[in-house]
């Protein structure tokens, strides 16, 4: 009996163990099922957790970025909230693609094998040949380092033009990387005489991985800030798209948009006691052992690579009638190279672009129209050269700084509005009105549109310090907004205004060079083709241009950016 009382819990234990295991097999696979939903295609099934947002190289580290890394990018850094469409997010795809830039050796190469602009020359080909207006011209040259040996691989980054300077005449030309240290720079004659070649070394290719590895790793080296204040406190903190969050943050995402803005929370003072919205600062030291080397002002950064021998040809007159271009019509594509100047006046390649060389004229065009110009301090220049040359359109002091606007301006006899907006964060602005910080999207959407509706949008420098996933979404945004405009009213003109090329001084060149705008620039006209827009394409017009490189240019440029705006208004013979 004692026997048997013994052996019974033993049966009930092992029956027990039995039962426990079946559970623990279903419920594993029902985690297998669960995951296997989330599972991505190649990839083993495991879940894919985003961190907060950090600054550093780490992130890459932590995540595994799957097909769609640039969503998944954005989604690190403050995305989470919005939408993508299935559109978008292979546009993203395509675009990061195509930006890709030729890579260097992966090991770290010697300063005195990096590019050196003096010890390179280029040559003009076939200079013998008789040139004639709308012929091809092109030129060829082989980086050379700092020891005087041919390098064997591309990515440099450089800059062109062909110019007589007796006519006041210039045109950019087209560089083409065979990624083996050669490089062909494409050109087209456009004008008669004696036409020189300039070339310049803006970036050695060490010196691009070096401004990759900024923006992807240290978007934190541009700040910008808020001033918090309620009575008589009065608190400032640093403000950006990528904070990390060592201590509280204050969240001031659009809520339409969603697009991202954060700031760290002042001590003692709520959220909603911010007042401004302002520029911060930089950080200095932020370059990594010998990569200063590769970013030296007159070493080589844009610094002139001279001709081999003659570095001029002599262009005569076509034996080709003068084609005759027709009026200026929006959704046209940009060619390259889009236009020329000659005598100080730009002509486009495409379409005729009028001389509205007087008040009158100006005035004439814009009656009974409202414009609206959107965007960064260049397009700020465009408001500023209207209200001074057309005496009648007249400015209306809404209280606010000349440097940030909202700006406004009348011609009540002709029934004219003017106004400028600046575009949201990012951007690296003197102290103005939180109240006044609007995102583009949204201001067009408040816009009904039509026939007297003039729109112009300019959005590029302040992104620079940014991945560029983030100027990817933010101009998505922008058109969807103008496709739901035009749809509204198709007759609206809406025209993108392209970035300028810069001076690279020391201090702006690891933030805001021209490689990065090069990048964003190339972003910008891919997604607004096919579009029923208008362009201006100031990056050719600051480049093709006689005078120093400059971010807000000079008064001659600004005028020829004008004439092509408004030749896309106002399409009409009677100029």
């Amino acid at each position: 009996m004692d026997k048997q009382a013994t052996k019974t819990p033993t049966h009930v234990g092992r029956f027990l163990i039995v039962v426990l295991l079946a559970l623990a097999l279903v419920f594993l696979n029902l985690r297998h099922i669960k995951f296997a939903q989330f599972s991505i295609s190649g990839a083993k099934s495991v879940w894919i957790r985003y961190p907060a947002p950090k600054n550093h190289s780490t992130l890459q580290k932590e995540v595994k970025m799957p097909k769609t890394e640039w969503i998944h990018k954005l989604m690190q850094y403050g995305y989470q909230t919005h939408s993508f469409t299935l559109e978008e997010r292979t546009e993203g795809t395509v675009l990061m693609k195509m930006i890709e830039w030729p890579k260097t050796p992966d090991t770290s190469v010697p300063f005195r094998k990096s590019s050196d602009p003096l010890h390179t020359c280029f040559i003009i080909l076939n200079p013998e040949k008789t040139f004639h207006v709308g012929d091809k011209l092109q030129v060829m040259l082989r980086m050379f380092d700092f020891d005087g040996n041919p390098k064997q691989y591309g990515g440099d980054y450089l800059q062109a033009r062909i110019h007589t300077p007796d006519v006041k005449a210039g045109s950019a030309g087209t560089v083409i990387d065979n990624q083996n240290g050669f490089y062909y720079i494409n050109f087209t004659l456009s004008w008669p005489g004696k036409v020189q070649v300039s070339v310049s070394l803006v970036h050695p290719s060490e010196g691009v991985k070096v401004l990759k590895r900024l923006r992807e790793e240290r978007p934190d080296r541009i700040y910008m800030q808020s001033t918090f204040k309620a009575g008589a406190i009065s608190k400032t903190t640093v403000c950006s798209l990528f904070l990390t969050p060592t201590k509280p943050l204050c969240n001031f995402t659009d809520l339409r948009t969603g697009e991202p803005w954060f700031c760290y929370k002042p001590e003692n003072l709520p959220c909603s006691t911010r007042i401004n919205h302002a520029g911060g600062g930089r950080l200095t030291d932020i370059l990594i052992g010998e990569e200063r080397l590769f970013i030296q002002s007159k070493v080589n950064v844009k610094m002139p690579i001279l001709p081999c021998a003659m570095g001029y040809i002599i262009v005569e007159s076509s034996p080709q009638p003068t084609t005759v271009l027709d009026e200026c019509i929006r959704g046209k594509p940009m060619s390259t190279p889009s236009g020329f100047y000659y005598k100080n006046q730009w002509m486009s390649l495409t379409c005729k672009i009028h001389s509205f060389n007087t008040p009158a004229k100006v005035t004439e065009c814009l009656r009974r129209k409202k414009v609206h110009l959107f965007g960064d301090s260049t397009m700020r220049q465009w408001f500023e050269y209207l209200t001074a040359f057309v005496p009648g359109i007249r400015r209306f002091d809404l209280g606010n700084r000349e440097k940030t606007g909202p700006l406004c301006a009348f011609d009540v006899q002709n029934n004219i509005m003017l106004e400028y907006f600046a575009h949201g964060p990012p951007i690296y602005f003197v102290p103005f009105s939180s109240r006044h910080v609007f995102y583009i999207s949204n201001k067009l959407n408040e816009i009904e549109g039509g026939k007297n509706t003039v729109i112009t949008i300019c959005i590029c420098a302040h992104f620079c310090i940014f991945p560029v996933e983030v100027y990817i979404r933010r101009l998505q945004h922008i058109r969807r907004s103008i496709l739901q405009l035009l749809s509204r009213n198709p007759d609206t003109v809406v025209v993108i205004k392209t970035v300028n090329v810069r001076a690279l001084i020391q201090d702006v060149i690891l933030n805001y060079s021209d490689w990065y705008s090069f990048q964003l620039d190339l972003v910008l006209r891919r997604m607004f083709a096919g579009i029923n827009v208008a362009f201006v394409d100031a990056w050719e017009m600051t480049i093709a241009h006689y005078l120093p490189h400059n971010i807000h240019p000079q008064q001659i440029i600004i005028k020829n950016e004008i004439d092509v705006f408004l030749s896309y208004v106002c399409p009409s013979n009677k100029w």
